[in-house]
C-alpha cells in the first residue's frame, strides 16, 4: 500500500470534499433551481389557462341552460304555431297593417330537430311611436319570436316618417310526435 503524507492526505481529502460538493451541486442543487425556474414560469401560465378553462366552463355551463331553456319553449309551443301568420296578428293588433310594404318568409334548418322561421318586413311612413310599439309587442309577446336586425331610416317623403325593414326570427321542432315519445 502507498503511505501518504499529511499533506497528500489533506489534499485528497479536500478533493474528494470538492467532488463531493460538486456532485451534489450538479446532480441535486443545479436540478432543483432549474425545476423551480420552469415551474416559477409554468405556475402562472398553467393558473391564467385554470381561470380560462373556468371561465369556459361557466359559459358552457350557461350555454348548456339556455339550450334547454330554448329547446322546453320550442316544445311548449303549440304544434300547429306558424311564425307568419302570428306576425300578422301582431301588425293588425298594433295598426299598421297600411304601413307594411313587404313580407317574406324563409325557412332555414338549425339542426336535425329544428328549423328556424325568418320573416322579413318592410315598413313605410310609419311614426316612430307606431314603431316601438309593434318592436315591443314582438319582444314581449309568449311566442319565440325575437328580433334579430332592424335597419330604421327616415323616409324620402316626409321626414317625421320612418321606413324599417325588420328580421324577426323563430324556431319550432320539426318531429314533434318523434319529440314526445
Amino acid at each position: 500500500m502507498i503511505r501518504l503524507t499529511k499533506r497528500e492526505k489533506l489534499l485528497a481529502l479536500s478533493l474528494a470534499g470538492f467532488a463531493a460538493v460538486l456532485s451534489v451541486y450538479v446532480f441535486a442543487v443545479r436540478p432543483a433551481a432549474e425545476r423551480l425556474d420552469t415551474l416559477g414560469r409554468l405556475i402562472p401560465r398553467k393558473s391564467d389557462d385554470l381561470r380560462k378553462l373556468n371561465a369556459k366552463s361557466r359559459e358552457y355551463a350557461f350555454l348548456r341552460e339556455s339550450f334547454e331553456q330554448f329547446h322546453s319553449k320550442v316544445a311548449s309551443q303549440q304544434e300547429d304555431f306558424r311564425l307568419l301568420p302570428y306576425i300578422e296578428s301582431l301588425i293588425r293588433q298594433s295598426g299598421i297593417e297600411r304601413n307594411l310594404a313587404s313580407m317574406e318568409q324563409q325557412e332555414l334548418p338549425l339542426e336535425s330537430d329544428y328549423i328556424e322561421t325568418v320573416v322579413q318586413l318592410r315598413l313605410e311612413n310609419l311614426t316612430l311611436r307606431k314603431l316601438i310599439d309593434f318592436l315591443s309587442t314582438v319582444q314581449s309577446s309568449e311566442a319565440l319570436a325575437r328580433i334579430k336586425s332592424l335597419h330604421i331610416r327616415t323616409s324620402s317623403g316626409n321626414g317625421d316618417l320612418l321606413e324599417s325593414a325588420v328580421e324577426i326570427h323563430g324556431a319550432r321542432l320539426i318531429e314533434r310526435r318523434a319529440a314526445r315519445m
